[in-house]
């Protein structure tokens, strides 16, 4: 055999021998791998039922508890203007007048048509009455007295048109003066001195404030637990050292289609007008007192929005998604996914996947 076939013969038994190696290395540390004393090492606890207050953290804004837009309800020209914009008014007090002198010349002719009408149906009860004397003796015809009454009926819807038309003209008469529906504050005045109006000329704005109201959306977990009566805490930040306290009165009947909430509304005192409508408002609604599971926070793995916690059943660790809640202390709360009595890893979660083996330690 000569050198040269001598080397190949050598350098293929080399390459053989070296594959023969490798796969036995490689099948040693599969088989490592897959023997117990690579499992992984975890402390576990587990999921308790636990009581807590239980409270809605939101943000809502503030409204008016009454808004309205004022009208003039005559044609004239406003003769006075007695309050302007940011002005307090108390209801029934006098913001505007337009002249009234038109609508006074109105309200005393339709009294003298009063009277005359009144004058002439006392005429006609009289003649009536001795139409009915005179009947009775068959001293008139009975068409006489048909016509006798007739012009009494005649008469008394006449004195009663009379009346109800002195009625209208003492009501255009103090539509002339615009007053104030309720206690509240001129937030926009629309009309000046002198400027003629028309029968549906905007005049003010006018809103309510005390109570004010805050309307806040209430997430979907906490519906069942809210009702009219409860009370709500809420901070605005340009006060954002005071807090105030108010009531829900209202509760919408179905929630968003879009958010998956429910509109609420509360009242809240403002006596001072410290709270301003249109302010953003962060609420805490107390919801009162619940039970609920828990679980060390450790024990949450989130990733891409997504919370999950491992399960250990037989010492392989499953992964199960979770929705979470409040965080007290270094406990939250798991609304979803997972129930009390439930074994779960709170360490090196994020060392496992789905199928680990594990060696469960008892969390200290």
């Amino acid at each position: 055999m000569d050198t040269t076939r001598l080397a190949t013969v050598l350098c293929a038994a080399g390459l053989a021998l070296l594959a023969m190696t490798g796969c036995r290395a490689t099948a040693v540390a599969k088989a490592a791998n897959n023997s117990p004393d690579q499992r992984l090492t975890v402390a576990v606890a587990t999921a308790e039922m636990r009581p807590m207050e239980r409270t809605a953290q939101v943000q809502g804004a503030l409204y008016p508890r009454e808004r309205t837009t004022l009208a003039a309800n005559v044609d004239g020209a406003v003769v006075q203007v007695a309050a302007d914009f940011g002005d307090r008014a108390k209801e029934g007090q006098v913001l505007m007048r337009i002249d009234p002198r038109e609508y006074q010349l109105r309200l005393d002719s339709a009294g003298a048509a009063v009277d005359q009408a009144r004058a002439r149906l006392e005429n006609s009860r009289a003649r009536f009455d001795r139409a009915q004397e005179l009947r009775k003796q068959e001293l008139i015809s009975q068409q006489e007295f048909d016509q006798s009454a007739a012009t009494l009926r005649v008469d008394e819807a006449d004195a009663d048109s009379a009346v109800k038309a002195a009625g209208l003209a003492h009501k255009k008469l103090d539509d002339t003066i615009i007053r104030a529906p309720f206690s509240g504050s001129v937030q926009k005045r629309m009309a000046s001195l002198g400027q003629y109006v028309t029968v549906g000329t905007q005049l003010y704005e006018l809103i309510a404030t005390d109570p004010i109201k805050l309307r806040c959306p209430m997430p979907e977990r906490f519906v069942p637990l809210a009702h009219p009566g409860m009370p709500v805490r809420l901070t605005i930040d340009a006060q954002p050292d005071l807090s105030y306290t108010g009531t829900i009165t209202r509760i919408a009947p179905a929630l968003d289609d879009q958010s998956r909430t429910l509109l609420v509304e509360a009242e809240v005192p403002n006596p001072q007008g410290t709270l301003k409508p249109g302010y953003f408002a962060h609420v805490a609604m107390d919801l009162g007192r619940d039970q609920a599971v828990f679980v060390p926070e450790t024990a949450v793995l989130r990733y891409a929005g997504v919370a999950r916690v491992f399960v250990v059943v037989n010492g392989i660790a499953h992964s199960r998604e979770v929705k979470t809640g409040t965080l007290m202390g270094n406990q939250i709360e798991i609304t979803e996914g997972l129930s009390s009595g439930e074994r779960i890893i709170v360490s090196e979660v994020d060392r496992l996947a789905d199928g680990t083996r594990v060696v469960a330690r008892e969390a200290s």
